[in-house]
């Protein structure tokens, strides 16, 4: 049975990424206030997070 962890670089970095990104965007051309922006950001963070340790299983079941 293959390793079904990402690696800890590929998670981090999806993890920042989409969290910075969605909390800018929210925050200042959606207009929302930043309490929900970074609610937004982490959100997207975690299905950043669920994105890449599916996507490291599925690679392991080549």
């Amino acid at each position: 049975m293959p390793d079904a962890s990402a690696d800890l670089g590929s998670t981090l970095g999806a993890l920042a990424v989409a969290f910075v990104l969605v909390t800018l965007v929210a925050g200042t051309l959606l207009d929302f206030n930043w309490t929900q922006a970074v609610l937004l950001g982490g959100f997207a963070g975690a299905v950043a997070v669920a994105s890449a340790w599916l996507t490291a299983r599925r690679a392991g079941d080549d």
